[in-house]
């Protein structure tokens, strides 16, 4: 090992070490749930000679504080003590150059930074320490290769049509690739960082490798798809695509992996966002950032996964609600919706003792914190001591961001439903490409997705007032996700780590956009579409099925929901996508924006002001309608 001369290997902590588990505002970390391949990983490289340290950004955690958590999780024995730089303790966060620069200095290798090697998932802090001559790694499993002189690049696996039915993700897991993507007809398509020492192993299995981009390309960057809907409604041979206004430089060109029917492959520099590529006339999920993740070539389906188990049909006989549940449900109502959504779409100050309203909840926006501590603090105050509320931290673009969590403990499974929105906003429509800056201009986002975030929060309300009738046999859990409009980065970031530790989730009901009703008929849509696994999507329609039946009772002003199998116009874009991906059953409720799924299907009527400062109408009556079915369907769902 050690071909390339690295004497000091240093690892970030969070998503790259294990999942840090974050208290409620004041935000503490309160230990890490490490992944299981990292102490055999450690081990190895601490038996080859090479030392081992941390540079992590580690909010107001004291040396003491760390050394508890990684003491707890069982690997600070691998480190050396005076190679841990925690940002708060050296006074410098990632991703200054100035840590990787004092980092160096405690390695004895201040005059040969190539002999340090970094490994962390996010791109701008791979970056700042390659541009100080580093060697730099994006995943924990890639490093013995890199190690022993390999290099990176980004592929393209493609599995033979007739063989995609065969055991062929086994092959895979035992190489050092590491799946971004899974994609194509029954999934037999996967995007993924390889080492050149893979690839022709992969070919030698008869596996079909498109090499994309040029070698070396993972270090420094990470890779989006980003769908032109302009270019997909005008069709073929139709030169209204979006690319060449993007792409069209002799540095961006190079940014360009690789084509498909779903959109464009780029692998983007560091020190871009991908909020500087929205095409015009973008629709749900525009973008979709592709994050590494090796549970995503676990198999699916009944006896091959652990995440499965539990909900892999629906009951023989239906359940249904006493007259007591019906009563509480039906107090979901236009003002509860009302309450929640005018303070986070900045109508009505987010905290009355501070007076505060918030211009936007975009991820770029300074409001954000104050968004993320506010629904925390909601969540507490709903649950009445019954809800464990936690922060699902992950970092994008550099910046540190969370997820919003609260728990409801089942009283007889360990099984889990989910019922979520996203909290996050843009406006980037509203201006011309260039002229937005999400830091300060407004982004409401009203029905984009404070409609759902306000349904979730009513849903939680009222299940937390029925546990007076019976406890839920199973888990529910409550979920916001950030960074959605930034390619679904916090649902993903969330179900990766619940697909690494087998969650035991049963069901996901994601609302997006419930809230724009202006011409009849009262019509919304459900989504369950997965192209790539037949099983995934049977499992995804029970959840959409039950929701159906229980519209003429609790919501009789609402047509019966548009259900989406294939072709599914949302597959892939909304935060019940990074479910799919994973194996877990899932779905996502929405006003009816697309067009079918029949030829005698209500005309679709999506919002106007998608995406723009002017998203700031709600109809309350509606959006409380479909917050009622949504929730009686995840109350059901968790006491089957």
């Amino acid at each position: 090992m050690n071909e390339i001369g690295t004497s000091v290997v240093f690892f970030d902590i969070g998503d790259t070490l294990g999942t840090p588990k974050i208290s409620p505002p004041p935000s503490r970390l309160e230990g890490l749930d490490i992944y299981s391949y990292i102490p055999n990983i450690l081990r190895q490289l601490k038996d080859n000679g090479l030392k081992i340290g941390i540079i992590s950004n580690t909010g107001n955690e004291t040396e003491d504080d760390m050394r508890k958590v990684l003491e707890e999780a069982g690997i600070y024995s691998f480190f050396e003590p005076n190679l841990l730089l925690y940002s708060s303790v050296v006074g410098v966060s990632k991703p200054s150059p100035e840590i990787f620069r004092l980092a160096a200095q405690k390695a004895g290798n201040a005059t040969e930074p190539q002999n340090c090697l970094f490994v962390g998932e996010d791109s701008r802090e791979r970056k700042a320490a390659r541009d100080l001559g580093w060697q730099v790694v994006p995943h924990p499993l890639l490093v013995e290769d890199v190690l022993n002189g390999s290099r990176l690049r980004y592929i393209r696996i493609t599995v033979p049509g007739e063989k995609s039915e065969q055991s062929w993700r086994s092959p895979i897991r035992g190489l050092s690739v590491v799946p971004l993507y899974v994609t194509g007809e029954k999934g037999n398509q996967v995007y993924a960082i390889a080492t050149t020492s893979s690839i022709p192993t992969l070919i030698d299995l008869g596996f079909q490798v498109d090499l994309l981009g040029s070698e070396g390309d993972p270090l420094t960057t990470e890779v989006y798809l980003l769908r032109d809907d302009r270019q997909t409604r005008t069709g073929f041979l139709n030169p209204q695509g979006q690319s060449n206004s993007f792409f069209v430089g002799d540095e961006q060109s190079q940014w360009v992996l690789a084509s498909s029917p779903e959109g464009i492959y780029i692998a983007l520099p560091g020190d871009r966002s991908v909020e500087e590529y929205h095409f015009e006339e973008a629709y749900h999920g525009h973008n979709l950032k592709l994050l590494p993740d090796i549970s995503l070539l676990e198999p699916f389906g009944a006896g091959n996964n652990a995440r499965t188990a539990g909900f892999l049909q629906a009951p023989t006989v239906e359940p249904s609600l006493s007259n007591s549940e019906l009563e509480k449900l039906k107090t979901i109502t236009p003002d509860s919706i009302r309450g929640y959504l005018e303070r986070y779409a900045g109508i009505k100050p987010l905290d009355e003792s501070t007076a505060i309203k918030i211009k936007s909840r975009h991820i770029h926006s300074p409001d954000i914190s104050l968004v993320t501590e506010a629904l925390a603090k909601d969540l507490e105050k709903i649950g009445d001591g019954d809800f464990s509320i936690r922060i699902d931290r992950f970092t994008h673009e550099g910046r540190k961001l969370d997820n919003v969590e609260a728990e409801l403990q089942g009283s007889e499974s360990k099984e889990i439903v989910l019922v979520t929105a996203h909290l996050d906003s843009t406006a980037t429509s509203s201006h011309a490409p260039g002229d937005y800056h999400p830091d300060r201009d407004p982004a409401p986002g009203a029905d984009d997705d404070a409609s759902g975030v306000a349904a979730v929060l009513a849903i939680a309300e009222v299940i937390k007032q029925m546990t007076a009738i019976k406890p839920p046999k199973r888990t529910i859990r409550f979920v916001l996700f950030n960074a959605e409009e930034h390619g679904l980065v916090g649902s993903q970031a969330y179900a990766r780590k619940q697909a690494m530790i087998a969650a035991p989730i049963v069901g996901v009901y994601q609302m997006d956009m419930v809230g724009y009703n202006v011409s009849p008929p009262r019509s919304f849509e459900v989504h369950v579409g997965y192209a790539a696994s037949d099983d995934v999507q049977e499992r995804s329609q029970v959840l959409a099925e039950r929701l159906q039946k229980l519209v003429s009772t609790l919501s009789p002003n609402l047509e019966s929901p548009q259900i989406y199998t294939q072709p599914d116009p949302a597959e892939g874009r909304s935060d019940h996508a990074s479910f799919h991906q994973r194996g877990y059953a899932a779905c996502v409720t929405s006003e009816d924006f697309f067009a079918g799924p029949l030829p005698t299907s209500p005309s679709a009527e999506p919002n106007p002001n998608y995406h723009k400062d002017r998203d700031t109408f709600v109809d309350f009556d509606y959006a409380a309608d479909i917050a009622r079915v949504v929730g009686a369907a995840a109350w059901l769902t968790a006491n089957l």
